[in-house]
């Protein structure tokens, strides 16, 4: 090799490639001055879990309602952590990120139904 090849970009070295399937995989990231985005999902975040918070300790709703509005703040605040710290909508398409997340969700609700189980019929482990 010689001393000019190896001096490229990571960038001039996907565009001088001709396979179209190397430029589809290259990474896209976008560059913001000011992480605004970041801010918002971090409020957002302390949003939800202050109200989580605060219905849980005045006991404002009755316990199944209660429950029902957790699991709802649990699952928006699951969603913005993924979509702005967990960058799902960035990268290479959504193809390449539903596959892992279908996994981490069976491993989830694996986890949680298997400790039900355990806690429920009382199986002997200890």
């Amino acid at each position: 090799m010689s001393e000019s090849e190896q001096s490229i970009t990571v960038d001039e070295a996907y565009e001088q490639d001709n396979d179209k399937s190397i430029k589809f995989l290259r990474p896209r990231f976008h560059a913001e001055a000011f992480p605004t985005v970041q801010i918002f999902g971090y409020v957002g975040s302390l949003v939800l879990t202050f109200a989580a918070y605060f219905l849980v300790m005045n006991h404002v709703l009755p316990v199944l309602a209660l429950l029902i509005i957790i699991l709802t703040l649990a699952a928006l605040q699951a969603a913005l952590q993924l979509g702005v710290f967990m960058h799902v909508q960035e990268g290479r398409g959504m193809a390449w990120q539903i596959i892992p997340l279908y996994l981490v969700f069976l491993i989830a609700f694996g986890m949680v139904g298997m400790s039900i189980w355990i806690m429920l019929f009382k199986s002997g482990v200890s």
